[in-house]
């Protein structure tokens, strides 16, 4: 075997792409990963980090381009890490995103042949409502991929039009006005034109607002303190009305949110079921959705915050077939027996073993399952299949140009 060290640098042929959207080369029968390449590419690549079983190395040149490689306009892209893919082909990424969540269920879930209708997409810039910025030394921008080194930017290429443009007004006010320090800024649109600015530091409010250029900001908060405006912004989806708070979870991405729960609704209004349980529920935004489909919806969140805006959520919309349960989903679901179909939109480390087995002796007729990682979707699934069949999987590009995809699977009792 070849004694390689950080810095050597290499001729390489890439094979395939990773999960995580690197290239995968082989030296002497050891892998190497390489960061920027695609697949059927010869390159030159520099090591970056040797490992006991693999390398890590980034592109230095690129010897034979892949048809699917495109010119990337983010001058930032090889600093942020943002994103990961942002130069291959669109209509690729999808297809890497689809043959990646096939080849997962194949390896955590043993299913051979998983079908997948086509991952449904949306716009491929332009699409995030929410920003997070930090500061340092009167710069404000992105921290640098595994570091806390800022990249200070002009403009975010997958940041809405208006966000970039207040970002653009804050970081003028930061370096004109010599006391202001901003240390984190955070700025979220609704689809009605609500903004709501959230930071952490020191500065003049009354300047501040007026350094925004007359631009209409529904809320702002200073170091968890409202300092201006309403407590939340407020978002729609599909005739519901939403609170938004500082903390509240919301996705960042409108239009293909709506796509990933019109799934579930679809699924639902074709049941006919009494009650609905919804683990993880955050501020209730699917189990308000769907609870025109059933007689009871039973939201379980740990997030107390949550839970307060679900509740108030619940009274705008003039809901009274909903509760939400504050605790941990663990501790709370022995408490369920007579359930007849449980919707799991669990964190990215997916579901523990407790929930998993108890919503095996729940025995639920169906379970919807949305996740942001395919590798515990499959796990947890795999834990299922002895009782439920998968129905349908579909798939929703809720972040283009990186690695990560949205998955909707339905299983139905045997």
């Amino acid at each position: 075997m070849i004694n390689l060290k950080e810095k050597d640098r290499l001729d390489l042929t890439i094979e395939k792409l990773d999960h995580f959207g690197n290239g995968i080369a082989k030296v002497e029968n050891q892998y190497v990963f390489v960061k920027g390449a695609l697949p059927k590419e010869k390159v030159k690549a520099e090591i970056t980090q040797v490992k006991k079983k693999f390398l890590n190395a980034e592109v230095l040149t690129v010897k034979k381009q892949s048809n699917d490689r495109v010119l990337v306009s983010c001058p930032y892209y090889e600093l942020c890490g943002g994103c990961q893919i942002m130069h291959q082909n669109y209509l690729k990424q999808l297809e890497f995103k689809k043959t990646k969540v096939i080849e997962l269920f194949q390896k955590f879930a043993g299913i051979e042949h998983l079908e997948i209708g086509k991952i449904h997409s949306g716009k491929q810039f332009a699409y995030r409502n929410k920003a997070i910025f930090h500061g340092k030394n009167k710069q404000l921008g992105f921290y640098q991929e595994k570091s806390n080194d800022l990249v200070e930017i002009e403009n975010c290429l997958l940041v809405e039009k208006d966000l970039n443009y207040l970002y653009h007004r804050i970081q003028e006010y930061l370096k004109n006005d010599s006391n202001a320090v901003i240390h984190e800024l955070i700025i979220r649109k609704t689809s009605s034109n609500e903004y709501m600015i959230i930071m952490n530091g020191n500065l003049n409010i009354k300047s501040f607002l007026k350094y925004l250029d007359n631009f209409s900001v529904t809320s702002v908060y200073l170091n968890h303190e409202l300092v201006y405006g309403k407590e939340y912004i407020t978002e729609e989806v599909f005739g519901l009305k939403f609170r938004i708070y500082p903390n509240s979870f919301f996705q960042v991405n409108y239009e293909m949110m709506k796509k990933l729960y019109q799934f579930v609704i679809d699924y639902y209004q074709n049941q006919s079921y009494e009650t609905i349980l919804d683990l993880y529920c955050g501020t209730g935004t699917i189990g308000m959705l769907v609870s025109s489909y059933a007689k009871e919806v039973i939201g379980v969140e740990i997030v107390h915050d949550a839970v307060l805006s679900a509740n108030q959520n619940k009274k705008i919309n003039q809901l009274s077939n909903i509760t939400f349960l504050e605790g941990k989903v663990e501790d709370k679901i022995s408490e369920f027996q007579k359930i007849d179909s449980i919707i799991l939109d669990p964190p990215r480390s997916g579901l523990d073993s407790k929930t998993r087995e108890t919503i095996l002796k729940i025995a639920p007729k169906s379970i919807v399952y949305i996740s942001c990682d395919p590798v515990t979707l499959a796990r947890d699934v795999k834990s299922f299949l002895d009782e439920y069949t998968i129905e349908k999987v579909n798939l929703v590009d809720m972040f283009p140009n990186t690695y990560h995809v949205e998955c909707v699977c339905v299983l139905t009792r045997r």
